[in-house]
């Protein structure tokens, strides 16, 4: 049981259904028999569905077994891990990456854009700094930006819709804490540069901005951000996994909710590792050929 607890925090499986022992003994005994069914509830879309549908599935059972005692024989007891989880708790940790992603679409790319039709960027290359200099400077403004857009936005949820987060509330938890900076760090980083590397070949703002938003509205339906993971088609479910915001959603929404350390985000943090070396590689290569 205490394995299946640690599965069930860590975000490995959404529900826990304990049969006690002796299950088949006391149904042929027709004496009543409890299902105990855990909840992991920081989702609450899935933890709806998993209830009832445990529930219903154990009266058609029931309704099988002759028996001579009057109505079920099997009753399930329905639990939550945690305390009571509201909705927009569980849209909070894919609000702030939306947060990045907008700042990253203006500081990544509107800004650069602007820049350069401004005859800035020509400024910049008349200095002794390097190109790889100059890129770097822009994303690191970028990622302050972001990460300022998105601590505000952090603390306006607490006070403003209630959320509690478990690694601050009811006693503060540094290393979920730390790692919650760093994934909006990562996050941010990599996106913006992502949006900086898309915009260095446009050089229309108007034209960015028309086909910047497609992009961040595909991103952040398939991310979890709004709905569970498993409940989308089977494409959706294909390019979530490319997706860089699924991970970034997902080590947030474990950080912030369950209270777990390094190993179940390590993954996230991998993905989240490449991406941005891999995007930061690719906007300072395009940066140099796009001027």
């Amino acid at each position: 049981m205490d394995a299946a607890q640690q599965m069930l925090r860590e975000g490995l499986v959404k529900a826990i259904v304990h049969i006690p022992e002796g299950f088949d003994a006391s149904l042929s005994a027709n004496s009543r028999v409890i299902l105990t069914v855990t909840l992991d509830n920081t989702d609450p879309l899935s933890a709806a569905a998993i209830g009832p549908e445990i529930a219903q599935a154990s009266q058609q059972l029931s309704s099988l077994i002759q028996t001579t005692a009057g109505g079920s024989i099997i009753d399930v007891d329905l639990e939550n891990l945690y305390r009571t989880f509201l909705y927009v708790e569980f849209m909070a940790p894919g609000t702030f990456v939306q947060a990045i992603m907008f700042v990253s679409i203006i500081a990544g790319g509107v800004q650069l854009v602007t820049d350069k039709e401004r005859g800035i960027i020509e400024g910049y290359l008349v200095t002794p700094l390097k190109t790889y200099e100059i890129i770097i400077g822009i994303l690191l403004a970028g990622v302050i930006k972001a990460l300022i857009s998105s601590i505000a936005l952090f603390f306006l949820a607490m006070i403003v819709v209630g959320v509690r987060p478990m690694s601050i509330f009811p006693t503060p938890d540094l290393v979920a804490i730390m790692l919650t900076m760093f994934t909006l760090f990562l996050t941010s980083l990599g996106l913006i540069a992502m949006m900086t590397a898309y915009a260095v070949r446009f050089s229309s703002g108007d034209i960015y901005r028309v086909s910047s938003f497609p992009i961040n509205l595909t991103l952040y339906y398939t991310s979890g951000a709004i709905y569970p993971l498993d409940g989308f088609p089977t494409w959706m479910k294909e390019f979530s996994v490319i997706n860089p915001e699924t991970y970034a959603v997902h080590a947030l929404r474990l950080l912030m909710y369950s209270r777990v350390g390094f190993g179940p985000v390590a993954g996230d943090f991998a993905f989240l590792g490449v991406f941005t070396g891999l995007m930061v590689i690719l906007s300072i290569v395009v940066f140099r050929r796009g001027l």
